[in-house]
């Protein structure tokens, strides 16, 4: 009986996405003529000895990957062989912790993403450097989100939707309800110089934006810990053990969203124009100016008061009603959301341009059923 091998072209095709090389490209490295590359991706042919060398001097990878059935085996074979090609900003001991439904999920959608852009021909790369110089303490994170903000081209402008930004800046955000306790994950994409972001679509865009903020902040630290080969903060465990509170790579991650999301000078030019002095600031006064940012009350007022632009005895009563509404309401965010979010555009504009190639419709089918399946938000 004659076993199926398809799964060796099929692993073919994956590392030679994963590096956005075309199969031009690939064949071209490898010696192959393109024509029998595409049979053996296809699995219509099993690839000879001298072809399986060649594609793994091509793709500087061990041929006993291309032999490796289950994709997971797959990439953690990858992974001990050539470090990982996406890197996760958890941490290796955090990542571990994600379920495994969730880390196979992530590997499913990584994987989907990549073969959606490969069909559609999209390009791989981010638009913006993602190893940007920094100083590891507060008023470095400030800068490095404005040097971000100057490379996205916003600088100090008010953005009505962040996911259309990033997304337009090449990066791939995927939101979809997950388990509660985890509220989003990044991978750095080592190769391609780009990211995933995964956030819950269970919440509040308010929460969902500062959130993806948060993850840039992340894997810009990650990029720049890899740059100069060590950690640059203390141990995110010891956040909360060490009462001095180190400032650890989660608090320098919250520190660059709040800062990406409202930029000083922003925020002062819109107190300013209104003339809202320091005394004034009410907690109707407080919900209508927070919407302009598209941030949580509570993460405005702390803005407010580092920039020192609300009075000190305001600062509690404030804070204690709006964590008073957040407790009656599960974290609710008081006066509603007014932010319309547009999330997975890129990801499903891309399964609309890949059902148009004759070529790989079913795969493409294939890789939609797959999104519905894991409920991946769909506008």
């Amino acid at each position: 009986m004659k076993k199926d091998l398809s799964f060796i072209g099929k692993n073919i095709r994956y590392f030679r996405r994963q590096r956005g090389w075309s199969m031009a490209m690939l064949a071209d490295k490898a010696g192959l003529s393109e024509v029998p590359l595409g049979r053996i991706e296809r699995g219509e042919n099993a690839p000879s000895a001298t072809a399986l060398y060649g594609l793994s001097r091509a793709l500087n990878l061990s041929i006993d990957l291309f032999f490796t059935e289950d994709t997971q085996e797959r990439n953690l074979k990858q992974a001990e062989e050539t470090g990982d090609a996406f890197i996760c900003t958890l941490g290796p001991e955090q990542s571990r912790n994600l379920p495994t439904k969730m880390r196979s999920m992530a590997g499913e959608l990584i994987d989907s993403f990549c073969a959606l852009e490969d069909i559609c021909r999209a390009h791989k790369h981010a638009k913006i450097p993602m190893f940007v110089p920094f100083s590891p303490d507060p008023r470095g994170m400030e800068k490095l989100a404005m040097d971000v903000r100057h490379h996205m081209g916003v600088e100090n402008g008010v953005v009505f939707d962040y996911f259309e930004l990033f997304e337009n800046t090449g990066f791939r955000i995927i939101v979809l309800p997950m388990l509660k306790p985890v509220e989003s994950f990044s991978y750095y994409d080592r190769i391609n110089q780009n990211a995933f972001y995964f956030i819950n679509g269970r919440m509040n865009p308010e929460r969902q934006l500062f959130k993806l903020a948060y993850e840039m902040g992340r894997i810009l630290i990650l990029t720049c810990s890899l740059q100069y080969g060590g950690e640059m903060f203390a141990p995110d465990s010891d956040l909360e053990e060490d009462r001095k509170k180190p400032f650890t790579a989660h608090r320098a991650a919250r520190r660059f969203a709040a800062c990406f999301l409202m930029p000083e000078p922003a925020v002062r030019e819109t107190v300013s124009q209104l003339g809202i002095k320091r005394e004034q600031w009410s907690y109707q006064l407080l919900l209508r100016i927070k919407h302009r940012f598209g941030t949580s009350t509570e993460t405005f007022l702390y803005r407010l008061d580092e920039l020192g632009l609300v009075d000190s005895k305001l600062f509690n009563p404030l804070l204690k009603k709006i964590e008073g509404f957040y407790k009656d309401t599960d974290f609710c965010e008081p006066d509603c959301s007014r932010r319309v979010l547009t999330p997975n555009g890129r990801l499903w504009d891309l399964v609309l341009v890949g059902k148009q190639s004759e070529t790989h419709q079913d795969e493409v089918k294939a890789i939609e059923q797959t999104l519905t399946d894991l409920k991946v938000v769909k506008l």
